[in-house]
């Protein structure tokens, strides 16, 4: 019989793809094993597939496979069939090692896919459902790229070679320079699509090949191209498993075996297509339960095997309800009992195919950025918005803050402008919104692409510095743009590298956390939403909206250091850097900046400190006692003054303590105060003395005095060094304990009490000290920021955030799962 149907001798019949022959006695034969006789090449290693007893079961605890058992070889097409989310595209993910079943194994010519996976390396080629086309590059682009990526000794002409006879091979050569598009904006068929992603697996002839439904959205004539394209590849020995959704009975009968899962994951069917029309005849009890197809025209109906499967009880009215005839753990029983009374060939080879040589990681790296890098060319859309918007945002910031002081003139001077500090504190904010903006969907995107590049078993590390390296020349170029146009129009002069440096690494850091969200959501929505959750915190915490002395306690506010929560926070590091840099080192400053650094140590001990001081002796000697915190205090802050002035000794420093502490011994703390404040009184004439005489010298001439006013007038910005010095500040100093803290003038306050590794310091200090080293707050800061970006991009690289989301998710099913028997059982015990 063929296919169900009697056979007469006298006849010649169409032995055609699909069909089975049944003797009165012996083995079916099938149509494959019959073609593998003629077609088989004995020069290329064959692939057994074996899966045994494979289950599934999802995060959440529901099953999704069960007990999956099958066994093939190379030169097979295979169907997986079942209704919606029954579990094919599952089963297929765990076939293909996308994901790990919960129990069972899947062996290729013996080796564990799943535990042994660096043994099958270019053994496995996959297709997803979803478009893996790179939108902006050409048909012949994205194959080109793709094989790059694939052959590592191939010369030039080699590859030409290569990409070539696929499209022709494929049918696609007449469209070889064709932009791909999106499948919204298409500028090729549908089924050109389809094609052109089985090319990018069919490129490197992976030994087993898996497809997501490769004829969904297809019209039937395209859909039975692509099979048949499928089917030649099973000609040349690959082993094809793909998930197929209501199959016409040509593209049905292409398959040699079919694989059916129910609702539940249960395997219902495994073997050849035509049989298993009569299979479920059989188990259906209907009258013509012999005969697989059409007798007049040979057609196969795949649809009646569902009608079978979920075939629903008539009630007393003759209406459908919703109770199945079979449920599918019955019909799992039924197929158990037909599997185990039916013999399987389960040979096993031993040697893999040979695979391709992977290209070196540096060529990997050099084929990502090259691919990236046209495709961003040649989406003009895309170009022209990231190359516009950051001059435009740095136009407008600067036109706007542009502000003239005297309301009776029209001239801008840089000094009277008071919104520089704004401009520098903007700065940040726009570099670090730039940077996520560029690099928030990067990975994203890519996403699919991904998902099939991982069998080619490519460097992460190679993608992540490729992408890394495309948008940081796009932050770049966007830092450049926006600091010569905004620096320009607000006059800021002889600063632009240093603008430039300080907007870039901020955008450097932005781009490789964009880049971590981007790698750990799913959703495009998400990503864009958190971003102004990432801007916020760096607006409040950079150090220009609000005093740090002013923040609640518990996030690490207080009077001495930067809170640790704001030390956290790269836009403080880079406000900090441009506002210190803006100060000490223009042009007018860098002349004068040592002088006023010494008047104003000078001035703090001499005008705040020390007279503090004297009034705690003071009111000892009115009150005849003192507290051991105030006696701590004087012991602290005059030992200070002892080694920071040795030229004015005080003997009885080690007298102030509790038992120790007389009139005799205030009266000469007193007395060495004095002589002391007479100390800084001389330092400071001499110091106001120097400055003065440079700026005598700078002033001497009319001309000179013209020519200071405007060199004073274009690099000097009262309000920058008001907020630097603290200036509006009602306290210049504070007691924190047992010590007092300086709060005026910190920009020339260095870091007080240093240590090895510590390099935390108040707000807008010059200089910060690690090591035992000195580093200018620019430089460090810039350090820091670089710092951040290494750090996450270790992030990036383990999709740390990712699993921390994925691990709660889980957590979060699995109390659900409990709270919910929980409930269930108290509802029993209720009942």
């Amino acid at each position: 019989m063929l296919n169900g149907l009697p056979i007469n001798d006298k006849r010649i019949y169409l032995f055609a793809s699909g069909s089975i022959v049944k003797p009165p006695k012996g083995k079916p034969g099938l149509y494959t094993d019959v073609v593998q006789q003629f077609l088989q090449d004995s020069s290329v290693n064959r692939i057994s597939f074996e899966v045994d007893n494979l289950s599934f079961s999802f995060p959440n605890g529901h099953v999704g496979l069960r007990n999956i058992n099958l066994y093939e070889q190379s030169g097979k097409l295979v169907g997986i069939m079942g209704s919606s989310g029954a579990g094919k595209t599952t089963l297929l993910n765990v076939l293909c090692g996308l994901e790990k079943p919960s129990q069972g194994e899947v062996l290729i010519n013996d080796i564990n896919l799943h535990n042994d996976s660096s043994k099958l390396k270019g053994i496995i080629g996959y297709v997803p459902q979803d478009d893996l086309l790179i939108e902006e590059l050409t048909v012949y682009e994205n194959l080109y790229y793709n094989a790059k990526l694939v052959f590592k000794e191939h010369t030039q002409a080699q590859i030409n070679k290569c990409v070539v006879g696929v499209l022709n091979s494929l049918g696609l050569n007449h469209i070889r320079n064709l932009k791909v598009g999106s499948p919204l904006n298409k500028k090729i068929s549908g089924g050109q699509r389809k094609r052109l992603n089985i090319g990018l697996e069919l490129i490197r002839e992976p030994a087993v090949l898996f497809m997501d439904e490769p004829t969904s959205g297809l019209s039937s004539r395209d859909s039975e191209n692509v099979m048949e394209l499928l089917s030649e590849l099973t000609v040349r020995g690959k082993l094809i498993f793909t998930v197929i959704h209501q199959p016409s009975s040509n593209i049905f009968k292409m398959f040699d075996s079919i694989i059916i899962i129910d609702v539940g994951g249960y395997p219902v069917y495994y073997g050849n297509p035509v049989e298993s029309v009569m299979y479920f005849k059989r188990h259906d009890n209907q009258i013509n339960s012999d005969i697989g197809e059409c007798s007049f025209c040979g057609n196969v109906n795949p649809e009646s095997i569902f009608n079978i499967l979920e075939a629903k009880i008539l009630d007393d009215y003759g209406r459908y309800t919703d109770t199945r005839k079979v449920t599918s753990e019955e019909w799992n029983i039924q197929y158990e009992n037909y599997r185990s009374n039916k013999s399987f060939d389960n040979t096993k080879y031993a040697d893999l195919p040979e695979t391709h040589k992977m290209p070196t990681w540096f060529q990997q790296l050099r084929t990502y950025f090259i691919r990236d890098f046209f495709s961003k060319l040649a989406n003009k859309q895309y170009l022209i918005i990231s190359l516009l918007e950051a001059p435009l945002i740095g136009f407008l910031l600067a036109f706007i803050l542009r502000y003239i002081n005297d309301p009776t003139s029209d001239i801008y001077v840089f000094r009277d402008n008071d919104n520089i500090m704004p401009y520098m504190f903007m700065c940040t904010i726009v570099a670090a919104f730039l940077g996520l903006m560029v690099s928030a969907e990067e990975i994203f995107k890519d996403r699919k692409i991904l998902k099939r590049e991982r069998f080619l078993n490519l460097s992460r590390s190679s993608y992540l510095f490729s992408k890394i390296g495309i948008l940081f020349l796009l932050s770049a170029i966007q830092s450049l743009l926006f600091v010569f146009l905004g620096n320009y129009i607000l006059e800021i002069k002889g600063m632009y590298f240093e603008y430039w440096c300080v907007f870039f690494s901020m955008a450097a850091f932005s781009n490789i956390l964009g880049l971590n969200i981007s790698s750990a959501f799913d959703s495009a929505v998400t990503i864009y939403i958190l971003i102004p959750f990432l801007i916020i915190p760096q607006m409040v915490l950079s150090g220009a909206m609000f005093s740090f002395d002013k923040i609640n306690k518990i996030f690490g506010g207080g009077m001495e250091n930067v809170p640790i929560l704001a030390e956290f926070m790269p836009s403080r590091w880079a406000f900090e850097a441009l506002v210190v840099n803006q100060f000490v080192n223009n042009k007018y400053e860098q002349i004068f900046y040592n002088y006023e650094k010494q008047e104003s140590s000078i001035n703090y001990h001499n005008v705040y400190l020390l007279p503090e001081v004297k009034g705690i002796i003071d009111t000892y000697r009115s009150e005849k006692t003192i507290s051991n915190d105030d006696l701590e205090l004087l012991y602290n802050e005059l030992s200070v003054e002892v080694s920071l002035v040795p030229s004015v000794p005080f003997q009885s420093v080690e007298l102030i303590k509790p038992e120790s502490f007389t009139l005799e011994v205030a009266d000469s703390a007193t007395d060495y105060i004095e002589r002391l404040q007479e100390y800084f009184k001389d330092q400071f004439i001499i110091v106001n003395e120097e400055k003065d005489r440079i700026l005598t010298e700078m002033q001497s001439t009319e001309e000179k005095t013209a020519q200071y006013q405007q060199f004073y007038d274009a690099y000097y910005n009262k309000h920058l060094a008001a907020f630097t010095k603290n200036t509006y500040l009602s306290n210049q100093l504070v007691r924190i304990g047992n010590h007092f803290v300086q709060k005026i003038d910190p920009i020339y306050l260095d870091p007080q009490h240093p240590s090895f590794l510590n390099f935390r310091t108040h707000f807008l200090a010059p200089q910060k000290s690690i090591f035992g080293y000195n580093i200018s707050t620019f430089w460090f800061n810039i350090l820091i920021l670089w710092f951040f970006a290494i750090m996450m991009y270790f992030t990036l690289y383990f999709e740390l955030i990712k699993r921390v989301f994925t691990f709660s998710t889980f957590v979060k099913m699995r109390l659900s799962n409990y709270f919910s028997k929980k409930k269930d059982k108290i509802s029993k015990i209720d009942n």
